[in-house]
């Protein structure tokens, strides 16, 4: 979509594990999270088994707002800030960044990943 052509605009979805729920494009991803908050608010979603993707940087922000929504995990293709991971370590959120391709960062909730198989590579 947008972001793959231009680079400058932020995606934020909300996922299950069977797929996107919510898909948003917008200049900044703090918009993009309030599209999903409020399209989650409008519909009723129970967000306690969902997870937050963005293509931004995980910042203290985006954390926060997360929380607000209920939502445990964070992913993203970015790294996250230094206020981000002291926030989300003090609520208990599981971030993931720099998820591209194959590879991630885990930077909090290890203890809750489970993987369903390793890479050979």
């Amino acid at each position: 979509r947008s972001y793959r052509q231009v680079g400058s605009v932020r995606t934020c979805a909300l996922c299950t594990r069977s797929g996107v729920l919510f898909y948003v494009e917008d200049v900044g991803r703090h918009n993009a999270a309030d599209t999903i908050a409020g399209k989650m608010w409008k519909q009723g979603v129970d967000s306690s088994d969902k997870l937050l993707y963005t293509t931004g940087r995980v910042t203290s922000e985006i954390v926060i707002k997360a929380a607000f929504m209920g939502i445990p995990i964070i992913l993203s293709r970015s790294g996250i800030t230094k206020m981000g991971y002291d926030i989300a370590r003090d609520l208990n959120l599981m971030v993931i960044g720099r998820a591209k391709a194959k590879k991630f960062l885990v930077y909090n909730g290890h203890g809750n990943m489970v993987f369903d198989a390793i890479p050979k590579d």
